[in-house]
């Protein structure tokens, strides 16, 4: 072959298993993302992770609530938004769609993951869509393919 096209690259795969691979590699091809930074597990102090009614502070950086908190696994679906109490406080749970449901709200909860020193996770800006889940499958910098889940569970690709 003079110039073959490789289309399914098996050793990139695994930089996808890892979010803080996949951010770097955005990034790296002028891909925007939100606002985040990244807690490892062994990098933390007393002062690493702060946090207040309102806001959490990450390496100081503070993002305000509500913020998302994201496994660095990329095989753990389990991801939190947390509220501000100024505005009723509590957490949504995302996790792989079961039956119609891909959420949970939890209005008590409100202790970040990130306490755990065995864990790692990425901290971002949430991003406001007026109560669509939006989930963006790939992109490439003309366009983005996306499947929206409004509240009634009703799918849009």
């Amino acid at each position: 072959l003079r110039q073959p096209f490789l289309i399914n690259d098996v050793a990139m795969q695994h930089n996808l298993l890892d979010r803080r691979m996949v951010y770097k590699i955005l990034k790296a091809n002028g891909v925007s993302t939100p606002r985040h930074v990244v807690l490892n597990e062994e990098d933390r102090n007393e002062e690493t992770l702060r946090e207040s009614d309102d806001w959490i502070e990450v390496h100081g950086v503070k993002f305000n609530k509500p913020v998302v908190e994201k496994p660095v696994d990329a095989e753990d679906h389990n991801i939190y938004i947390y509220y501000p109490m100024s505005a009723g406080g509590g957490s949504k749970r995302l996790f792989r769609k079961v039956n119609n449901r891909s959420s949970e709200f939890y209005p008590d909860d409100n202790a970040l993951r990130g306490h755990d020193p065995t864990r790692s996770f990425i901290y971002e800006t949430f991003l406001h869509t007026q109560g669509t889940d939006v989930k963006v499958y790939t992109c490439v910098s003309t366009h983005s393919v996306a499947r929206t889940m409004d509240i009634e569970g009703r799918t849009r690709v």
